[in-house]
């Protein structure tokens, strides 16, 4: 089943998420792309399967002052100061849907080679149930949803696009964006998160 970008501010069939496609203006969406093309990325190693291997995308990570942000056991990552756009967006979203966050992590996909695999994203650092929220910017790619154990739902995340994953959504579901063999450019993931360590 795919689901088109006819959904706004609903929940998708029995699944736990919100998709407003038109969330950013078309100029406001262009102007915070220019911006993120000049945050601060870098591409980490991760340890899979008993090797280390670069990730198959570059990442950033701001927010406030101690939340570092560990995953898969191996990849840290560590705040960089807010910047007024990204605190600005953070600020938002919170105001649409009545979610707070704390740090923001960058993906980008600088290809249709870069991706993510299934993954629930239950970090022990964002507390029990977190909502999390996604905004995407460039190149439309499929985003892909699935209750554990069962087939996928899939989102063509347009530009300037928000996909707000409920509490509870990490625990019932996996989530991936998949390789592609078809010409894409580049595309960034903004995903903003909770977390309950670091400063006040």
């Amino acid at each position: 089943m795919t689901i088109q970008m006819s959904l706004f501010n609903e929940p998708a069939p029995s699944l736990p998420v919100s998709y407003y496609p038109d969330f950013l203006s078309k100029q406001e969406a262009n102007e915070l792309y220019q911006h993120c093309l000049g945050l601060q990325w870098q591409q980490n190693q991760i340890k899979m399967l008993g090797k280390t291997m670069p990730v198959p995308r570059l990442e950033c990570m701001y927010g406030d002052e101690g939340c570092d942000y560990l995953y898969s056991k191996s990849v840290l990552l560590k705040p960089l100061a807010w910047t007024e756009e990204l605190a600005g967006l953070r600020d938002r979203i919170t105001a649409t849907t009545g979610y707070s966050f704390r740090i923001v992590i960058g993906n980008q996909y600088r290809s249709g080679q870069d991706s993510i695999g299934w993954h629930s994203d239950n970090e022990a650092s964002m507390g029990l149930d977190p909502a999390i929220a996604s905004v995407s910017l460039g190149a439309v790619r499929k985003f892909q949803i699935k209750v554990i154990g069962g087939k996928p739902t899939d989102f063509w995340l347009e530009h300037g696009s928000l996909l707000v994953m409920h509490p509870g959504c990490q625990s019932t579901h996996l989530h991936q964006v998949p390789k592609t063999n078809k010409f894409v450019t580049t595309r960034i993931n903004l995903t903003f998160r909770p977390h309950v360590g670091g400063g006040k």
